[in-house]
């Protein structure tokens, strides 16, 4: 290979070709707006509401519903990535119908929120081929992580759950604590990660940046999340490597260690995350030390196409012996897959998993560099001690390393 192809293989990302994606200002502005309300929502979901559908299925349902207007720049590339996961879901449905039994409502209100998560996923990752629409999302995402976090600040629609250990787990809404720490984890990188790109100047004055960024990692710490505070510290993490000079990656290194130790300063202040720290360290998980052996056991009766979706959960919630719930989240990511759709599923979701993280590494040269690598860091570790793979945030991060990847070769998706 000479080196000018392997200049052209491995250059960092390109500015998007007019035949592949249309530039963002040529975009059909409903589809641009109906995107970026979709991840607008994201933070404020409402579990405790008087309508069947979450806000988040149903703004994303709205963008979706504007993706004909695009039709070449939503649906013209698809990754490879999504064809493996679709594979997966295919197994979940074969699954899910054939074990579904009294359940049958619920596995099929499950893999229609699947299906809406692929197709957002898909078209989010195109749209954000384009490098300003790529930056519109990052900052919409701060944007809404700092008005959710605002609003626990504040005491607006605060909803406060007791712990045994003492102290409380402050979320909004009613939503759960974990998933909000992880999708405020999220909002925190996406603001490290728009500040140090330029992206938003607001962002850059230390003034503005600080308090904000103190304002969601505090918010993080009051949701009592064990998983979503050592999912942020991996994705702060990764990016202590930012930067492509020694400068660079100085700055950005302080940034991130300043960061990290507010943090420490702040869970050891309050004496609820303390308290769960130091449960888990003499063997107090939650009752994931129940739920993962009980999963294990279903998994060796059924290996080869598991339980089926939410039928898995009735199934865990008998073994365990629950008396509040009637099911029970996997409270992992890998083990809900094996125990719904057993080896044959895992297999390609693994694969789609696969891609989609070495997407983000082979991206880590474009504009936003190893951003997209810490938030897959980050949704990574949340996803060990919790599923939520029908998760909007876990969908959207997907989308983003999916769309910084370069493309290796002319008119090849990757």
């Amino acid at each position: 290979m000479t080196a000018l192809a392997a200049r052209a293989v491995y250059a960092p990302n390109p500015p998007l070709r007019p035949r592949a994606v249309a530039a963002a200002g040529s975009l059909n502005p409903v589809v641009r707006w109906a995107f970026y309300f979709f991840i607008l929502s994201i933070p404020f979901e409402m579990p405790n509401r008087s309508i069947p559908l979450e806000i988040t299925t149903i703004t994303a349902a709205l963008f979706l519903l504007t993706t004909p207007l695009e039709y070449r720049a939503c649906f013209g590339r698809v990754p490879s990535a999504l064809v493996w996961f679709s594979v997966w879901l295919w197994v979940a449905i074969v699954s899910g119908l054939l074990q579904s039994g009294e359940h049958a409502l619920m596995v099929l209100q499950f893999l229609a929120n699947l299906l809406e998560l692929l197709l957002v996923c898909w078209t989010g990752s195109n749209l954000m081929r384009d490098r300003r629409v790529f930056r519109a999302a990052l900052v919409t995402l701060v944007i809404a992580c700092a008005l959710r976090a605002g609003m626990q600040f504040l005491g607006v629609g605060v909803t406060a759950r007791h712990v045994w250990t003492g102290g409380e787990r402050e979320t909004v809404f009613g939503q759960n604590a974990n998933i909000s720490a992880l999708i405020l984890a999220c909002g925190l990188l996406a603001a490290f990660g728009v500040r140090h790109a330029g992206g938003w100047r607001v962002l850059r004055s230390p003034v503005v940046f600080w308090p904000l960024a103190g304002l969601m990692a505090s918010a993080v710490v009051h949701t009592g999340s064990r998983g979503g505070l050592l999912a942020l510290t991996a994705g702060l993490l990764v990016l202590l490597f930012r930067g492509h000079t020694v400068w660079q990656r100085v700055r950005s290194g302080a940034t991130v260690l300043i960061a990290m130790a507010f943090l420490v300063w702040a869970a050891m202040r309050v004496e609820m995350m303390r308290n769960r720290f130091e449960e888990a360290a003499h063997g107090g998980f939650a009752g994931r030390e129940r739920i993962y052996p009980a999963l294990l056991g279903m998994l060796v009766e059924r290996p080869v196409l598991g339980w089926g979706p939410i039928t898995n959960q009735f199934e865990l919630a008998k073994r365990i012996e629950e008396k509040v719930k009637l099911r029970r989240d996997a409270h992992n990511l890998v083990l809900e897959v094996l125990t719904t759709t057993g080896f044959i599923g895992l297999i390609p979701f693994l694969t789609g998993l696969s891609l989609v993280a070495l997407a983000a590494w082979r991206g880590r040269r474009g504009s936003y560099a190893i951003l997209p690598v810490a938030l897959l860091a980050t949704m990574f570790m949340g996803t060990m001690s919790g599923t939520w793979i029908a998760s909007k945030i876990l969908w959207l991060v997907f989308a983003c390393a999916l769309a910084c990847a370069p493309d290796l070769t002319r008119g090849r998706a990757v």
